[in-house]
């Protein structure tokens, strides 16, 4: 890019001590240098707020915001409010990303491009296992294919299009439209920003097939586990998914909608015999 736009990465902190350091790490020490970096400690007990606070001391780019604890769809809402940055990206406290990863989501920005994202290490903290996921590059939306009907196949598809994590967003679509996280949800709050965001966007989805996002799984501060063997939550997920797909769908939408149904039940039993071993 010709320009040098700033980056705002939001992380929301809630007692993750254990991984913060390395994820503080993987954010100061980005190829990319033209950051804001937003810590929202959300009524940390343990020793996240001060170790953020030591961060903010080493590193001009950093600010830090304390605030009693309301979860971290709120906590990621006060830092959207405090960004000034071009485009934000959202980490997770316990997780991490490579050291390419700001550049490399930048650099896929076009005139075309309204969200551009990547791929995922997963690492399977309790086993020591890891694997890197979504390495297929993503097809683009055919000519009268509507943008609907694309999402909904990326969600039937696979999940690289679930989380907020692995995305570099536009600030002016999100502020323009005054979008956030819904902070009554304690499942999917992320799919359903990801899915307003791409309702507001009118540009297209790109993909670099790339593991520059780490997503630790089974972290004890992790509500993932919990919330995903609950099934009003996948319904209630579902249920937002059809309000945002509007009252008229085509039947290629339709088709399209009862696969991802059909994903998420399956998705859920997974989850269930995951809980249980």
């Amino acid at each position: 890019m010709t320009n040098s736009p700033k980056v705002s990465i939001i992380v929301p902190i809630y007692n993750t001590e254990k991984y913060l350091t390395k994820c503080l790490d993987s954010i100061t020490n980005q190829t990319y240098r033209n950051l804001e970096i937003i810590l929202v400690d959300d009524g940390s007990s343990d020793n996240s707020g001060k170790i953020a606070d030591d961060y903010a001391k080493k590193d001009k780019r950093i600010q830090v915001i304390h605030q009693k604890n309301a979860g971290q769809s709120a906590a990621r809402n006060v830092g959207i409010k405090k960004s000034t940055g071009d485009y934000l990206s959202f980490i997770d406290s316990d997780d991490e990303i490579r050291l390419d990863y700001t550049e490399k989501l930048l650099n896929l920005y076009d005139d075309e491009a309204s969200i551009t994202a990547c791929g995922h290490q997963y690492k399977r903290l309790k086993e020591n296992t890891s694997k890197n996921l979504y390495q297929s590059p993503l097809r683009p939306r055919h000519k009268n294919e509507s943008k609907k009907a694309y999402i909904l196949q990326l969600l039937a598809k696979d999940g690289r299009m679930y989380s907020c994590n692995n995305k570099l967003f536009r600030a002016s679509i999100i502020k323009d439209n005054s979008l956030a996280f819904d902070i009554k949800l304690n499942f999917a709050e992320d799919t359903k920003f990801v899915l307003d965001y791409l309702k507001k966007a009118k540009g297209e989805i790109k993909y670099i097939p790339e593991p520059l996002y780490i997503y630790n799984y089974g972290t004890e501060t992790s509500t993932v586990k919990k919330s995903a063997i609950i099934w009003k939550n996948w319904q209630i997920s579902f249920d937002n998914l059809k309000n945002w797909l509007g009252s008229n769908p085509s039947l290629r939408e339709k088709f399209w909608l009862n696969l991802v149904h059909l994903r998420w039940r399956i998705s859920y039993l997974r989850a269930k015999k995951r809980a249980k071993q």
